[in-house]
C-alpha cells in the first residue's frame, strides 16, 4: 500500500501557519549600499549609494528595487577609470520556488498525484489532481479544482473543503511568477579601485530637531540639541549621515523622475512645459545644499559619532558617522550642548480690530467671536536668546526648565550665529492689561473724492498695565490700527505700515475676510502701528495713550 500524506485544511481564507514559519535563506548583501545620506527636515534626503566594481560581473550592477527620485536628481556614476555606459530601469518576470500557503497552492504543487478530498458535508471524492484553472491574461484562478476519476473529470469547489489526502510524498513548494522592477548599471573598463554608484534625492527620511533649555534665572541657559531620525526610505548600515539646518530648494519636488517607472507621475513630468510654475528652474542650488561626498569611514565601533558641523552655502550641516538604522526604525541622537545668554522680556500685542461701522453689520455669532478675539489680551513671557554658540539655532520644539523644573514648551525660531531670537514660554498671569478705544469726534464732509463725500472719524485708545510681580519687568507693547496714526504718548513711536504688512496681518486675523472691503478704503486709510518699551517696577502701573483716524463714506 502506498503511503498517504494527509493535510487537514481549515476554511480556505486561513493560511497554514506552520508553512508560513518556514525559515527563509539568509538575504544576500544588497547592491549599492548607502554610504552617505544628507537629510533635510522636510523629509527629503540626498543619498549616495556606491560599491566597488567587482571582477567577474561583466560590468553589470543590478538593483532589485527602484528608487523614486525627485525629477532631475538621479545621477549614476563610475570612478577611477571606469566609464558609465548607461543606467536602465525595467521590469522582468521572475520565477521562484515558494512555500505553498493555502489549499489552492498545495493542489498546484501536487498536480498529477492521486488524492482524496473531503468537503464540509463529510463526503469524500477521490481522483488525480489536474490543477486549478487560471486566466493567464488577467492572473488569478478559478474557485474549483479539477479532479479526474473513473468516470471523467469533475470540478470540485474549493470553498468548504476540510482536508486533502495525497498519495506518496506531499510536495510543499510551488513555482510563483511575479513582475519585478530592476535597475541595471553598465560600466566599461576601470581598475582595481573602480567604483560604481548613484546619487539622487528622494522623500522618506527626515530629521526632527528638539531643544531643551535649563535657565538659571541669572541670564544663562544651558541648551541641549537632539535629533530624531525617522527612516521610512531605505536601510542604513554604518552610513555617514549629514543633518541639514536650513531650508532646501527643490524646484521639482512634486515630480518623480522617469527612471522610477512611476508611469502616471512620469507622464505628467514629461508633458509639463518647463516654464510653467517654476520661477527658478534647473538652478545650481541643488548641489550646494549637500555636504559633498566624504569617504566612508571604517566601522570599528557600533556607536554612532557626531563628527561636528560645518557651513555649506546658506545651510549648516551636522555630520554623524557610523549610523545603522533600518527602514521603519526611529533613532534619537544628542547633537550639541552649549550655553546661551538670555534676558526675560514681556511682550503685549493688542489685537487689530475692524472699524465700528463694520462691526454693526455682523450677525450675533460673529459678534461673539469678534468679542472673544478682542478681549483683553495677555502679556507673554519671552526668553530673548542671544546665539553665542558656533552653530545656528533652527526652528524646533523647545522644552524650557528652570533649575531642573519644567516651565513650558515653546517654539525655537531660526537664529544665525550672533543673532537674537525670542522664545515664548507662558502668559504672564501677574501682568494685568486693560485696553480701551473710544470715538473722539466725527467730522462730516471732511474729504471729497470722485464727486463723493467722506467723513473723518477720530479715535483715542489706551493700554493700562500693572506689574503684579515683586520684581521689575521690561514690557514691549505693540498696537496696530486700521487708519492713520496721529499721536502717541509716554515716549512711544508711531509709524504707517505698507499694504504688504497689512496683508500679512490680515491673514492672521479671522475677521478680515468677513467683509468685502470698499474700493475707496485704501485711497484714504492706511495701517498704523504704535510701539512702547516700558519698564515697570514691582507693583507699578502705567497708561499708554495713542490717537488715530480713518475716513468712511
Amino acid at each position: 500500500m502506498r503511503p498517504i500524506a494527509r493535510l487537514v485544511v481549515l476554511p480556505l481564507a486561513l493560511v497554514s501557519c506552520a508553512l508560513a514559519r518556514a525559515q527563509a535563506p539568509d538575504a544576500a548583501k544588497p547592491a549599492l549600499p548607502v554610504r552617505e545620506v544628507t537629510v533635510f527636515k522636510d523629509g527629503h534626503a540626498y543619498l549616495l549609494r556606491e560599491q566597488p566594481l567587482a571582477s567577474g560581473t561583466d560590468g553589470r550592477v543590478v538593483l532589485d528595487e527602484l528608487p523614486v527620485p525627485v525629477l532631475g536628481t538621479f545621477w549614476p556614476f563610475a570612478t577611477d577609470g571606469a566609464r558609465l555606459v548607461h543606467a536602465k530601469a525595467g521590469r522582468e518576470e521572475v520565477a521562484s520556488e515558494v512555500d505553498a500557503l493555502d489549499l489552492r497552492q498545495l493542489i498546484e504543487a501536487n498536480v498529477g498525484k492521486r488524492a482524496r478530498l473531503r468537503d464540509a458535508h463529510g463526503d469524500d471524492q477521490t481522483g488525480i489532481l489536474r490543477g486549478v484553472p487560471k486566466r493567464e491574461q488577467h492572473g488569478g484562478g478559478a474557485t474549483f479544482v479539477l479532479l479526474e476519476g473513473e468516470h471523467g473529470v469533475r470540478a470540485v469547489p474549493l470553498e468548504g473543503l476540510r482536508w486533502i489526502e495525497v498519495e506518496g510524498e506531499l510536495a510543499r513548494k510551488v513555482t510563483e511568477r511575479r513582475s519585478r522592477e530592476r535597475l541595471e548599471l553598465r560600466v566599461d573598463g576601470g581598475g582595481a579601485d573602480a567604483k560604481v554608484g548613484v546619487v539622487y534625492v528622494q522623500q522618506g527620511l527626515r530629521w526632527i530637531p528638539s531643544y531643551k533649555l535649563d535657565i538659571d534665572g541669572a541670564g544663562a541657559a544651558r541648551v541641549q540639541l537632539e535629533a530624531a531620525l525617522q527612516n521610512d526610505l531605505i536601510d542604513l548600515v554604518d552610513a555617514t549621515v549629514h543633518l541639514v539646518v536650513g531650508v532646501p530648494t527643490f524646484e521639482f519636488k512634486d515630480l518623480v523622475d522617469p527612471i522610477s517607472l512611476q508611469a502616471e507621475l512620469a507622464r505628467v513630468a514629461a508633458q509639463m512645459e518647463l516654464g510653467q510654475n517654476f520661477s527658478n528652474r534647473l538652478s545650481n542650488s541643488l548641489m550646494t545644499q549637500t555636504a559633498g561626498f566624504l569617504p566612508p569611514e571604517s566601522a570599528d565601533s557600533d556607536a554612532s559619532e557626531v563628527a561636528g558641523g560645518e557651513a555649506a552655502e546658506d545651510l549648516f550641516v551636522f555630520t554623524i558617522k557610523r549610523i545603522t538604522l533600518r527602514k521603519g526604525e526611529r533613532m534619537v541622537l544628542p547633537l550639541r550642548e552649549f550655553t546661551l545668554s538670555y534676558k526675560d522680556v514681556y511682550t503685549l500685542d493688542v489685537p487689530l480690530s475692524p472699524p465700528m461701522e463694520l462691526r454693526s453689520q455682523l450677525q450675533n455669532e460673529r459678534v461673539m467671536e469678534l468679542a472673544r478675539a478682542l478681549a483683553s489680551p495677555k502679556a507673554l513671557h519671552v526668553l530673548r536668546l542671544k546665539n553665542d554658540s558656533d552653530v545656528p539655532l533652527t526652528t524646533a520644539p523647545a522644552l524650557v526648565l528652570s533649575k531642573g523644573r519644567i516651565l513650558a514648551q515653546g517654539r525655537m525660531h531660526y537664529a544665525s550665529v550672533g543673532a537674537e531670537t525670542d522664545l515664548t514660554i507662558n502668559p504672564a498671569i501677574d501682568v494685568f492689561v486693560k485696553v480701551d478705544e473710544s470715538e473722539v469726534e466725527r467730522i462730516s464732509d471732511a474729504e471729497r473724492w470722485n464727486k463723493e463725500s467722506y467723513g473723518r472719524i477720530e479715535l483715542a485708545g489706551s493700554v493700562e498695565l500693572r506689574n503684579g510681580k515683586s520684581v521689575p519687568i521690561e514690557l514691549e507693547v505693540r498696537r496696530r490700527v486700521l487708519g492713520m496714526a496721529d499721536t502717541i504718548g509716554q515716549g512711544g513711536e508711531r509709524r504707517q505700515l505698507d499694504l504688504v504688512a497689512l496683508w500679512g496681518e490680515s491673514r492672521a486675523t479671522s475677521w478680515w475676510s468677513w467683509w468685502n472691503w470698499p474700493y475707496w478704503w485704501f485711497h484714504f486709510n492706511g495701517f498704523g502701528e504704535f510701539r512702547w518699551n516700558v519698564k515697570l517696577s514691582g507693583g507699578a502701573a502705567t497708561r499708554l495713550e495713542c490717537g488715530w483716524h480713518y475716513f468712511w463714506r
